[in-house]
């Protein structure tokens, strides 16, 4: 068992480093990375996987979670934080944040359109289903 929990911690902080910059090359693409963000970066992208870490450990630790569904830019989707934080939180969230997070999963989708986003695309799927799965187990419609 403490194998398991050192593996996982080694492919959470591999598939992270992924998150290190603004769409220049993270774990959804295959481009090079910048040597330093652009200048017009974003505040709320993550140039560095450390920036990354402290945002998702934000995001996740967020008693409020009043950042589920604000929609962000397609770079920012991209970076792959607010994914991984519905995935961490996917069964701690109320049926309403689902809903939410389920949304902004679409929007995510669909702004991520270019090739190098490709990636991020991809996962945007997983977790959407993901997500689907864990309201329709969890949350009953109303009529």
């Amino acid at each position: 068992m403490r194998f398991d929990i050192c593996r996982s911690g080694v492919v959470f902080v591999l598939l992270l480093s992924g998150c290190a910059s603004s769409g220049e090359f993270t774990l959804f693409s295959l481009g090079p990375s910048p040597e330093k963000p652009p200048e017009n970066a974003e505040a709320s992208s993550c140039p560095t996987p450390e920036a990354c870490a402290a945002q998702l450990k934000k995001l996740v630790g967020d008693p409020k979670r009043d950042w589920i569904g604000q929609r962000q830019s397609s770079d920012d989707y991209a970076n792959g934080t607010r994914l991984f934080a519905y995935r961490a939180l996917r069964k701690r969230l109320t049926c309403k944040e689902l809903k939410g997070a389920i949304e902004d999963t679409k929007a995510a989708a669909s702004l991520l359109q270019s090739p190098h986003h490709e990636r991020a695309r991809a996962l945007t799927t997983t977790v959407a289903h993901e997500l689907k799965s864990e309201q329709d187990r969890r949350c009953k419609p109303r009529a």
